[in-house]
């Protein structure tokens, strides 16, 4: 089997079981394509942890009868929810032509990450001997032998001594364990294809629908399209996701900011359309259970989202609206609370973590802003790319699109606390957050990169309208729901 025929099986294992849920759910084709892996990732989730508990072994057939129950399950809800459909905010959906852009766009930046794959890994059968990587390959090879992929039995595996309890999220290395299953991979072989197909595949999407919930409420949706593939494309140039990521074996943790954004987006569609709760859950407990780190991401987007945002401009109104958005986020929290639990009693591992540089402030928000921090400063500075950032936030600030904006701020000045720590409340307030990634200007700076490649694609959009003729605009914008 090639690298590249690998990268392909392990792209349609990862979309196409959370594609077929969703369209069972009732999203579009192209939303089911866009969301297709959070849910993938969500239905192994609800899986392994009943199996494990349980003593029934993960495998794929297993996993094919979650699939099956899960998309019926969404199909039934279909039909219970259809009251609850909205025929007139789906006619915001994007249109044929605008989604073909985008897609070309997504196909670029994904051919383009995948071309720097297959130079970069001519070993890709093997693994690094760090200590992570040999961890996630150590992980799949145990699922495969043992059958339980539980993130709340993975002391058995870590603790071998003592099997003292350990919660590790796992649903990234049990997709992985179905793909070996499926095509007679290794684990060492399955962890680098499966964490490729991620970096390929899940940032230019990210970046196109990240872009297209920015800039669609506040221009015409050709536009919107331009500026989605752009993004899409600009992806493949950023050094932090998904290279450096990659690079330093955080494998879980790219895969899930690789999902952040796309079960953002999902969420945010459910005001509009709340027969996309049920779907909604299951994604967010797909990110979640992939790390955690990606659900931080997931839920501080949708915050600053509502605060910034959706509270000034509701949908239906704040409180159903606000009803729409607690309807996802309490069944996700009860179905993820025994891992949540696990995660607590592991705080004083994850707080202790600390990367002071020692440089001082001004230094550490020059190298936040230009992404010149822990790892990253291993390469250039990328002045063009953070030039277009820059402009394209100059931009959004003109045109009121100022909820990225305030997301932006809140990573940055994390990132200046982990390197140089504030004092007093301000301190507190900053490490409290801080501490959800680590504290770690590497894992911060990688949401601040997916902020940043939609900013340079409005940036770049906004250069070339200005240097040509003002096209004749084919509608104006109006307000309308998310979708």
């Amino acid at each position: 089997m090639g690298f590249g025929f690998g990268v392909l099986i392990a792209l349609l294992l990862l979309v196409i079981p959370g594609a077929l849920i969703a369209r069972a759910g009732g999203l579009t084709a192209w939303t089911a394509v866009a969301v297709g892996p959070a849910l993938t990732y969500g239905t192994v989730a609800l899986t392994i942890v009943p199996l494990g508990a349980i003593g029934v072994p993960w495998n794929a057939w297993t996993a094919l009868f979650a699939v099956a129950v899960v998309a019926a399950i969404a199909a039934g809800l279909r039909r219970v929810l259809a009251r609850y459909r909205d025929r007139d905010a789906e006619t915001f959906g994007a249109g044929t032509r605008p989604a073909m852009v985008v897609a070309a766009g997504v196909l670029l930046g994904a051919a383009l990450i995948a071309a720097a794959a297959i130079a970069g890994l001519p070993h890709w059968q093997s693994i690094p001997s760090t200590w992570d990587s040999v961890w996630h390959a150590n992980t799949i090879r145990w699922i495969l032998d043992t059958g339980q992929a539980s993130p709340t039995h993975m002391g058995e595996l870590r603790n071998v001594e003592t099997h003292e309890a350990l919660y590790y999220p796992s649903a990234f290395h049990a997709l992985a364990a179905v793909y070996c299953q499926l095509t007679g991979a290794a684990a060492t072989t399955a962890y680098t294809v499966s964490s490729v197909t991620a970096a390929v595949w899940l940032f230019p999407v990210s970046a196109a629908v990240l872009t297209w919930k920015m800039v669609r409420p506040r221009t015409c949706e050709m536009r919107t399209a331009v500026a989605a593939a752009t993004a899409a494309a600009l992806t493949a140039s950023f050094t932090a996701v998904p290279y450096v990521e990659f690079d330093v074996a955080a494998m879980p943790n790219l895969v899930a900011y690789g999902l952040a954004v796309p079960v953002f987006a999902l969420i945010i569609s459910t005001p509009a359309h709340r027969d996309r709760i049920g779907l909604a859950v299951l994604a967010t407990v797909g990110v979640f259970s992939v790390h955690l780190t990606g659900g931080v991401v997931t839920a501080l987007l949708v915050a600053i989202w509502w605060l910034a945002e959706a509270l000034w401009r509701p949908v239906r109104g704040r409180v159903p609206d606000f009803l729409a958005l607690a309807a996802v986020a309490v069944p996700t929290l009860l179905i993820m609370l025994p891992q949540f639990l696990g995660v607590l009693q592991q705080a004083d591992i994850i707080v202790g973590h600390a990367f002071v540089n020692h440089l001082g402030k001004k230094y550490s928000l020059f190298a936040a802003v230009v992404q010149h921090t822990r790892h990253l400063n291993d390469f250039p500075i990328q002045n063009a790319l953070i030039a277009l950032a820059g402009i394209g936030g100059l931009v959004m600030l003109v045109k009121k699109i100022w909820w990225p904006l305030a997301v932006w701020l809140i990573l940055i000045a994390s990132i200046v606390h982990s390197g140089a720590p504030f004092g007093g409340p301000l301190g507190v307030i900053t490490g409290k957050f801080s501490d959800l990634f680590y504290s770690d200007p590497r894992r911060l700076s990688a949401v601040v990169t997916m902020l940043y490649a939609p900013m340079a694609a409005i940036g770049l959009v906004a250069l070339v309208l200005l240097g040509g003729p003002a096209p004749a605009r084919p509608g104006s914008a109006r307000r309308q729901p998310s979708h």
